[in-house]
């Protein structure tokens, strides 16, 4: 295909507008025109852009190791805070405090994000988180614990919110998936690597110092790391730096030719100054109106946050903060061995979602795993009902292990594995719905509906455990669950392989189920086509 020159900066962007509005419905010869300007996308990126999709994902490690640790820590701390045992609703305090503090974390990102950057804010991630650590594994009181764990919270908060949206800047577009999955393999690895520290220092003395403390080595690493990730292309154009953006897309698209990168540049100029047209003044108020009251904006901030909400809500995380509690309540002996066998067969399904999430397509991969969960859900809670359990204290009446038990251990990892190859991945690539102009406020309010329902799920378990029966709890979540199938199913449209400046026209045709049903099938013609006449 012959590229395509441009005399002017004014014909180019002309040319840019009328690629970017073209209809799902239009015809093969017109969808061919548009993609000639971002053909760009068919080249293999080099290794730099995953390089640096792996430094920042260590952000989501930190997470992960957070999320995981909390849950052995728990079980071993004993009266090593305020010289007696925590109860029940302490524990639920400690592991809440680290959502509440994310929340408040996610929200400070969210508004400072375009102003100062990326990077700056996964950096101001890795400090707090640091600090954090270290307040924690210093702690001999409550309240000392507290702190900390709001500590790690705000660092938690600001890396869950940028660090996915910093990745999907760089990512070419057939990549985006996969790499953003790159975040959840470091989170799934990060609780694997919480659960295997539990497991080693559970028996030491004063272990769980140990437990957190170490929680501070990946904030590190990923402060280190950062000096060599670029700030991302979109955010360089926004910022009037032309030349950095120009080295970093080379950076990026290392098999491109100069008109290539020219007209990705060029491309990515005109999706930031619609952006900077459209916000007038960059102010939160602005940013704020722009999200909520332009129609095709609104909806694609209730496909992101609702698809968050319905994973918080799923009951994931009651495994990832209370599973070796969970299963210590069910009475097996070496809980925190048992947890880590969850955490495992997490992060081997998220490993293997990285491989399906462009190929299958994010809505696809949903469809075909969220409906398992209500049924492993339903079978637990019935399970339940079978096992002994003194609801006043939460332990078992009996010391041996029977069926119930077993049983409940089978249907946590078909959950937790569905959850990993869909829901546990998906919802961080939504920020893609949103334009440039309100991505940061968007993705601060997908955090939100992440660590709101967070605060709400860790808070409340042991006590619905208590009051509500666990058959009832697992239940309660498995209808929670199935709603989500229901709202993935008429909200949630694909968009694997469009960039993010087509992604803009999916939502001005309602929730563009349909309109990017139809944009793959064009997408596809016009490939093979192309491929039939050897361009």
């Amino acid at each position: 295909m012959a590229e395509k020159n441009y005399t002017t900066a004014t014909e180019h962007a002309d040319y840019v507008e009328r690629t970017l509005s073209i209809d799902a419905t239009a015809g093969v010869d017109e969808f061919k025109n548009a993609h000639a300007l971002d053909s760009i996308e068919d080249t293999k990126p080099g290794a730099f852009v995953w390089l640096c999709a792996a430094a920042t994902g260590i952000g989501g490690m930190l997470f992960g190791y957070d999320t995981g640790v909390i849950s052995g820590v728990l079980v071993v701390i004993g009266k090593a805070l305020d010289n007696r045992p925590l109860s029940s609703s302490e524990k639920e305090l400690i592991t809440a405090l680290c959502a509440a503090g994310a929340l408040i974390g996610a929200i400070i990102a969210g508004v400072t994000a375009d102003k100062f950057g990326r990077k700056p804010a996964i950096w101001f991630a890795s400090i707090l988180f640091t600090i954090g650590a270290i307040v924690q594994a210093t702690s001999y009181t409550i309240s000392q614990m507290c702190v900390g764990r709001v500590l790690i919270g705000l660092g938690v908060g600001s890396a869950s919110t940028i660090v996915p949206l910093y990745i999907a800047e760089i990512s070419p577009a057939r990549f985006r998936g996969r790499m953003i999955s790159v975040d959840m393999i470091c989170l799934g690895t990060g609780s694997v690597l919480a659960y295997a520290v539990d497991a080693i220092f559970a028996h030491v003395s004063q272990g769980w110092r140990y437990m957190v403390g170490l929680g501070a080595v990946p904030s590190i690493l990923l402060g280190v790391f950062l000096f060599w990730c670029p700030e991302s292309p979109r955010q360089l154009i926004y910022h009037n730096k032309h030349e950095q953006c120009v080295k970093v897309v080379r950076q990026i698209y290392v098999n491109a030719t100069e008109q290539q990168i020219a007209d990705k540049v060029a491309s990515i100029e005109y999706g930031v100054t619609q952006s900077k047209t459209l916000e007038e003044e960059a102010t939160i108020a602005k940013a704020l109106r722009d999200l909520f009251c332009v129609p095709a904006n609104l909806r694609a901030g209730i496909a992101a946050c609702g698809l968050m909400f319905f994973q918080q809500f799923c009951g994931f995380n009651t495994l990832m903060y209370f599973s070796s509690t969970l299963f210590d309540i069910v009475g097996f002996h070496n809980p925190v061995a048992v947890g880590t066998t969850v955490a495992c067969v997490n992060w081997i399904f998220t490993v293997l979602s990285i491989f399906l999430i462009d190929r299958v397509g994010r809505r696809r991969l949903l469809l075909w795993t969220m409906w398992a969960m209500p049924v492993c859900l339903v079978v637990a809670a019935i399970a339940f009902h079978w096992v002994p359990i003194d609801l006043h204290t939460l332990q078992v009446t009996n010391d041996e292990i029977g069926w119930p038990a077993y049983l409940v251990l089978v249907m946590m990892i078909l959950f937790v594995a569905s959850y990993a190859a869909g829901l546990g991945c998906v919802p961080w690539q939504a920020n893609e719905f949103l334009p440039m102009e309100v991505r940061a406020m968007g993705t601060m309010f997908i955090n939100i509906f992440n660590w709101g329902p967070n605060i709400v799920v860790s808070s409340t378990f042991l006590t619905m455990m208590k009051s509500i029966t666990p058959s009832g709890t697992f239940g309660f979540y498995a209808g929670l669950c199935f709603l989500g199938w229901v709202f993935v199913f008429f909200c949630f449209p694909e968009a694997s392989n469009m960039t993010l400046e087509e992604v803009r026209a999916v939502f001005q045709h309602g929730f563009g189920v349909k309109y990017a049903e139809e944009w793959r099938k064009q997408q596809k013609r016009a490939k093979k086509e192309r491929e039939a006449n050897g361009v």
